[in-house]
């Protein structure tokens, strides 16, 4: 034991006078001292511990898509990034790119952005709070034989979530079997890289077994609705549709009474459409991309609602389309002097902590409603209103 704490004491020998000798033990101090083994380690634990532990500058959510073409393996990755740090630039590094992996899309966000920095996809910004957007990867195969290998790996501040993927199974041949998820197939990442690998089917089994896929039912997976109105009553209405279809399709929308239409986008491009007599719209849809299964319409129309009152009732209605809705959310914003209460319709009103964080916040009183599962109706809403005079001098 002696013998140990000699060879323990000459570690514990200052660097300057391993580095000088004897000239530097003359001009600094330097020395030996013999310290047990068993209270030697302990003081090493204490010195390890009290190295800080680096701050957690934010907290990702991601969920990742993906499926299979020729050569490529073609990714939908969303993600939800709560950024802590306030008043600094943060760089959030989620996933890391190489030579075979660029990105398609890449959102526009207000207060961040989102592109490709020192090989990583990061967000950039420099204000606290949540973050939600969508980017599209494409992942190209190594190597040029029939077996075709992609491989995605994950950012330092991204935590590593499965990828649930899209295979044709007529189409393509896994080179390793997968779990199924749902429709698809469920890739687990190992040591934060996704790996996949196929090849494709040959000719003689596709011919021989020839598959169609059959056309896809579509629907409005999701629409939204937003009423801004002044204290003049003049009444702005904005609803956007998330379509969920495969090809170019009718769709008919019927607008509220007393509703003027201002303009109709489809897939962000203004559509030219004349209003009918009877209110009716007969559009086609299609989606956003050749191949892809989802495209968005927004409608604006206008109504004058009258001059507010010191007291009186509302009634609102929102178009109706000829496709299932399968949620319907919608947000109004009034005049704050008045109080509003629910009186009756087809819409539900939600908490505001229940609803969905508005990306750009809108004067006056918000109220938040929800409706799901609507077919070939005119959701409507009715509400009362009277002045507020919780603040006023003859409360």
């Amino acid at each position: 034991m002696r013998t140990l704490s000699l060879l323990v004491g000459f570690m514990l020998l200052a660097p300057e006078a391993l580095a000088t000798g004897a000239t530097a033990a003359s001009t600094s101090p330097a020395g030996t001292a013999t310290v047990p083994l068993e209270q030697l380690i302990p003081l090493y634990t204490q010195r390890q511990s009290d190295v800080p532990e680096p701050p957690t500058e934010a907290l990702v959510k991601s969920e990742l898509k993906g499926r299979l073409s020729t050569d490529a393996l073609q990714v939908e990755a969303t993600f939800q990034v709560e950024v802590l740090a306030d008043g600094r630039w943060t760089q959030v590094r989620l996933l890391q790119l190489d030579a075979d992996t660029y990105p398609t899309a890449l959102p526009t966000l207000e207060d961040a952005t989102v592109g490709v920095v020192d090989g990583f996809l990061c967000l950039l910004t420099r204000k606290a709070g949540r973050h939600a957007f969508e980017v599209g990867l494409t992942v190209r195969s190594s190597g040029t034989g029939p077996e075709r290998r992609a491989q995605l790996r994950f950012g330092p501040q991204a935590s590593p979530v499965p990828l649930e993927l899209e295979a044709d199974t007529s189409v393509f041949t896994l080179m390793e079997p997968l779990p199924t998820s749902g429709e698809g197939y469920a890739v687990y990442p190992v040591q934060g890289v996704l790996r996949v690998g196929w090849r494709a089917a040959s000719l003689v089994s596709q011919s021989m077994k020839p598959q169609v896929r059959p056309p896809m039912e579509p629907r409005i997976a999701e629409a939204t609705a937003t009423w801004v109105s002044t204290l003049e009553g003049r009444a702005s209405l904005r609803v956007s549709y998330t379509l969920s279809l495969d090809r170019e399709q009718p769709l008919e929308l019927t607008v509220p009474e007393g509703h003027k239409l201002e303009r109709v986008t489809l897939n962000a491009v203004p559509v030219p459409v004349e209003e009918a007599t009877d209110g009716v719209l007969k559009l086609k849809v299609a989606p956003a991309r050749l191949g892809e299964t989802g495209g968005a319409l927004e409608v604006v129309l206008a109504r004058e609602l009258g001059v507010f009152h010191l007291s009186g009732r509302l009634k609102l209605a929102l178009p109706r389309v000829s496709w299932p809705v399968a949620e319907l959310r919608a947000r109004a914003h009034f005049p704050a002097v008045f109080n509003y209460r629910r009186e009756g319709g087809s819409l539900e009103q939600v908490d505001e902590a229940a609803a969905v964080a508005e990306s750009a916040p809108l004067p006056g009183k918000v109220l938040h409603f929800r409706q799901y599962l609507v077919a070939a109706s005119s959701p409507t809403l009715e509400l009362g209103y009277s002045v507020d005079i919780s603040n006023s001098y003859f409360r």
